[in-house]
């Protein structure tokens, strides 16, 4: 993998759009993709984000409790 190739922009873009609103299509739409490639390519940033979500949720009920 070379460090900065010509989709590092559309790389970053994804990436950050997909961390930042969970969806597939808001960062198919920036980078002009389908949701399905941005799952498959993007969509290993998702899971460990989700996770951390859910803890500060869970955290948060358990302060308020």
């Amino acid at each position: 993998m070379l460090l900065h190739g010509p989709h590092n922009p559309r790389d970053i873009l994804a990436t950050h759009i997909l961390k930042q609103t969970g969806f597939y299509e808001q960062a198919s739409y920036a980078i002009q993709g389908t949701p399905d490639v941005v799952q498959q390519h993007y969509g290993h940033f998702l899971p460990q984000d989700n996770a951390a979500l859910a803890a500060k949720i869970l955290n948060q009920i358990w302060k308020a409790a």
